[in-house]
């Protein structure tokens, strides 16, 4: 499966960064906003713990920053605009994908207040800092079309959005409607719409709100959830783990993958091959238009060294409906994993000539030699060896 996990998120990474430059391209860059004098402001007391989450719904915190670093100034969010606060770092690879499709969309939005916060720097100067975030700014010139502004000091913006939102990872962004409110927290790269509906005065701000609550609640407990399987690995005690998994599935019945990992737990070191298949089953239904969680589910159930009994009715109808799925855009992955229920199905000279198929394919990439290593062997009538699966 890592042969697969690498090549998977290779090609991810390729779709993502095509589909996104080849948008951004098609769209004239506006020119830079003109710069306002650097000034940095005296660093404030070290900030609270926060210990409440900031919702969709409430309103947004004070805008607080350390310096403007680019742009016409302002001293708080006002009602009657719309502001997109984007969160990044000079050294965050993804954040720099994303500075043109945030220069395009205000270049779109010329009303709206785009801001870029530089608020995860971290490093032991805070002037140095800034003198960074500042030649890098204007290094990109006119790639960087909307406003930019320096916060080091972590109780000013990290803390009362990023933390408070429970939001760890950058680019992050968040939308403030006209009325002051949070509208939107999420990645650049999928603003669009909700920023469209909220200049509009369209957004389900209501709906969006309960759809957000409950992923943090997901992401919560899917944290949980890695904590105790990294316990269980170690100690052998899976209970802990099938009962996380099984709140995960009460937070949100329609989660295919909860199913398939309580599945590869129940069907391995669990010991309850009946309930795992029944799992596995619903899975097979709730992920059937997602290539991605229907090849773990094959996968898994085809490969695993932890399975003393495989249900490959089930891994062969996954690998069938995944290949089915991605026909548009074959993936040598997933023929692979289909070649091998195949072959485990008795079905070897399908198996053999989907192999084929599969290394073609995967020719010249980083798993390229390991698939033809595979088709060698069915070749030769030799069985797949199991692999480890988490």
């Amino acid at each position: 499966m890592i042969r697969q996990a690498l090549l998977l998120t290779l090609s991810s990474l390729a779709l993502t960064s095509t589909a996104l430059f080849a948008q951004d391209a098609a769209k004239e860059a506006p020119k830079a906003i003109p710069a306002v004098k650097l000034v940095p402001a005296p660093p404030s007391a070290p900030a609270a713990e926060v210990a409440t989450t900031l919702h969709l719904g409430d309103l947004a915190p004070a805008f607080a920053v350390d310096a403007w670093v680019k742009g016409d100034s302002f001293s708080a969010l006002e009602e009657g605009h719309v502001y997109v606060l984007e969160f990044w770092a000079t050294w965050c690879g993804p954040c720099i994908a994303a500075m043109p499709h945030l220069t395009a969309l205000q270049a779109k939005y010329p009303d709206v207040r785009f801001v870029g916060v530089a608020a995860s720097e971290h490093g032991e100067d805070a002037a140095a800092d800034l003198a960074k975030v500042a030649a890098f700014v204007e290094k990109k010139g006119d790639g960087i079309g909307y406003r930019v502004v320096f916060a080091s000091d972590q109780a000013k913006m990290n803390t009362p959005y990023m933390k408070a939102a429970g939001q760890s990872g950058i680019p992050c962004t968040f939308i403030v409607d006209q009325k002051k409110r949070v509208a939107w927290i999420g990645h650049p790269s999928s603003m669009d719409e909700p920023l469209a509906k909220i200049i509009a005065g369209d957004w389900d701000l209501a709906a969006a709100a309960k759809a957000f609550d409950a992923s943090q609640a997901a992401e919560t407990l899917f944290r949980k959830l890695n904590a105790a399987k990294r316990a269980a690995q170690r100690n052998g005690d899976w209970a802990p783990v099938l009962t996380l998994l099984d709140q995960a599935m009460a937070v949100d019945p329609s989660s295919a993958s909860a199913r398939i990992q309580a599945m590869k737990i129940l069907a391995g070191p669990g010991n309850n091959p009946e309930r795992a298949w029944k799992l596995g089953r619903e899975a097979l239904v709730l992920a059937k238009d997602q290539p991605a969680l229907l090849n773990e589910l094959a996968w898994a159930i085809c490969a695993s060294n932890a399975f003393e009994t495989r249900d490959m009715p089930l891994a062969l109808a996954a690998a069938e409906l995944m290949v089915a799925a991605s026909k548009d855009n074959p993936n040598p992955a997933f023929l692979d994993t289909c070649a091998r229920c195949l072959w485990m199905s008795g079905k070897k000279d399908a198996a053999i000539a989907m192999q084929a198929t599969a290394a073609k394919l995967a020719e010249g990439t980083p798993m390229g030699e390991s698939i033809a290593e595979t088709l060698a062997a069915y070749e030769a009538d030799e069985d797949p060896q199991p692999e480890f699966i988490p």
